[in-house]
């Protein structure tokens, strides 16, 4: 006689296998189509700065001159051709004594290239154009950034010699001598520590301090 207790056996039951939704045609066709436009935007991106790269560089190669570096400036922007366009404005402003416009161009130069190998030195030209336009506030407060940028500029000697400058121009002597001293204390090993060492002895004697009267 059966055990009624007895639980009879069944045959497992094996589902059909189901395709993740991401890997149905409904899904990997217009995932395969967007891939092929993304990477033909890339490639025609690339293709188009190419271009654009190659046509700069000539440009500058064969019609060098103000007119082409305006061109550059205006038509070319980011490429390192109007980079070079850039500095070379920024030059000819200076040596025609246009320190504004020249202080203008090396800005525009350090705002749209700032990782370039040439910013630092742009920065420091652009305070030394806005100094010789007498417009000392902008220039001491360009040297001041140059000289506590973290890590160090590599101009922040020669950034305190031009705020150094200033400050004798304006008869604060005292503040150019503290500034003198602590970046020759300093020892950057810039070539331009002889020229703060020389504007330190050409400051008159610091003031004697003032004599006490006995006490009483």
């Amino acid at each position: 006689m059966a055990n009624p207790l007895t639980v009879p056996s069944e045959e497992p039951r094996v589902l059909p296998a189901q395709i993740p939704i991401w890997l149905q045609p409904k899904t990997l066709i217009p995932l395969g189509l967007a891939l092929v436009a993304g990477i033909a935007l890339l490639l025609w991106q690339y293709s188009k700065a190419e271009k654009t790269r190659a046509e700069s560089n000539l440009l500058l190669e064969t019609k060098p001159g103000a007119e082409t570096w305006a061109q550059l400036i205006r038509d070319y922007p980011g490429q390192p051709a109007t980079a070079l366009a850039l500095l070379e404005s920024a030059a000819d402003a200076s040596a025609k004594k246009d320190y504004r416009q020249a202080a203008s161009l090396y800005e525009k130069f350090t705002r749209d290239f700032p990782s370039h190998p040439l910013a630092s030195a742009a920065r420091l030209a652009q305070a030394n154009q806005l100094a010789a336009s007498g417009d000392r506030p902008l220039a001491q407060n360009l040297y001041l950034r140059i000289m506590s940028s973290q890590p160090s500029d590599p101009f922040r000697t020669a950034a305190a010699v031009g705020l150094a400058r200033i400050q004798i121009q304006e008869n604060r002597p005292e503040a150019a001598r503290q500034v003198l001293n602590e970046i020759v204390s300093a020892n950057t090993g810039s070539s331009f520590l002889p020229e703060a060492r020389s504007l330190l002895d050409s400051l008159p004697p610091p003031p004697s301090p003032t004599a006490q009267p006995p006490a009483k």
